[in-house]
């Protein structure tokens, strides 16, 4: 990340509005840092940003929350991580927890750091704070009390490719795998393609191609996104440029086992597509949250 600060008009204005409209357009989020003096002493204030930088120029910018100035050690503690789990500006949420409006890569950036598993996230809070002394105690503490998604959103390619590892891990993959291709037909993000709903069912059929060989389109079928109503996605394909007797056969009995598996891993994973429940730190009043804090 550059250390030149966004010289860009718009990040020079001195009108809140403007400002706030340029952060919206441009701001894209790398990081976190907290800007503080002591740990174990009360001090004035104290400021955690998100950082990052402008998708015009490549500059610095951040964007940040006060922290309560007087208070000391636990109560500090707390406060910093509720803001890491909580301050997401410039964006919106919808009732499933997904991000919407702004610039993609900072919605896939939020995103991401949602799905952070406990460890990452203790490791992401101690690096804030002074080496040393400081680290030690937030590290503690956030091993204590640092709260983490107990199962992170699946998106429809992860699913796919879930599915596909159960097959093979089970032993039902074709030894003849050279042959065989596994095409994700959608990209991991964005987050529209998350799955939110678990009302939906797995399906794989098997088709013969244009040019011959064979292809299993996947698809997912009833409610699994942020529409209401049933529909049917092609997730992912699985081809081959064979078509002769043996590989019918093959294909066909990779059809049932995809059919069947895809199944058990929906089954294994239900609370992984129930709609999102924001991590909250227990015992820890939130604060209303800033929609344009800088």
């Amino acid at each position: 990340m550059s250390d030149r600060w966004c010289e860009c008009p718009g990040h020079q204005s001195h009108d809140f509005r403007e400002l706030t409209d340029f952060y919206s357009m441009h701001f894209l989020p790398t990081g976190w840092r907290l800007e503080y003096t002591t740990l174990l002493e009360r001090e004035e204030r104290r400021t955690l940003y998100i950082t990052g930088k402008c998708s015009q120029c490549g500059g610095f910018m951040r964007t940040g929350e006060d922290i309560t100035g007087k208070s000391t050690h636990d109560s500090l503690l707390r406060e910093v991580c509720e803001t890491m789990l909580r301050y997401r500006p410039y964006v919106g949420q919808d009732g499933c927890g997904l991000y919407r409006g702004g610039v993609p890569q900072r919605l896939e950036w939020y995103w991401r750091q949602d799905q952070m598993t406990k460890a990452e996230r203790v490791k992401q809070f101690a690096a804030l704070f002074h080496e040393g002394v400081d680290q030690l105690i937030a590290r503690r503490w956030a091993k204590e009390h640092m709260p983490a998604q107990d199962a992170p959103r699946e998106t429809t390619t992860e699913f796919f490719n879930g599915v596909v590892e159960l097959v093979q891990s089970s032993g039902f993959w074709p030894e003849c795998s050279a042959f065989i291709v596994c095409e994700p037909a959608c990209p991991t993000w964005p987050p529209e393609l998350a799955l939110c709903h678990p009302q939906f069912y797995f399906l794989p059929e098997l088709k013969g191609g244009p040019d011959g060989g064979l292809r299993v389109e996947c698809y997912l079928g009833g409610i699994f996104d942020v529409r209401t109503r049933a529909h049917k996605l092609l997730i992912g394909t699985i081809k081959t440029a064979c078509d002769d007797r043996d590989t019918c056969l093959i294909m066909g009995s990779l059809t049932g086992a995809l059919l069947y598996y895809g199944e058990a891993y929906r089954k294994a994973n239900l609370n992984r597509y129930v709609p999102y429940k924001a991590v909250k730190l227990p015992g820890l009043r939130l604060q209303e949250e800033n929609e344009h804090g800088k």
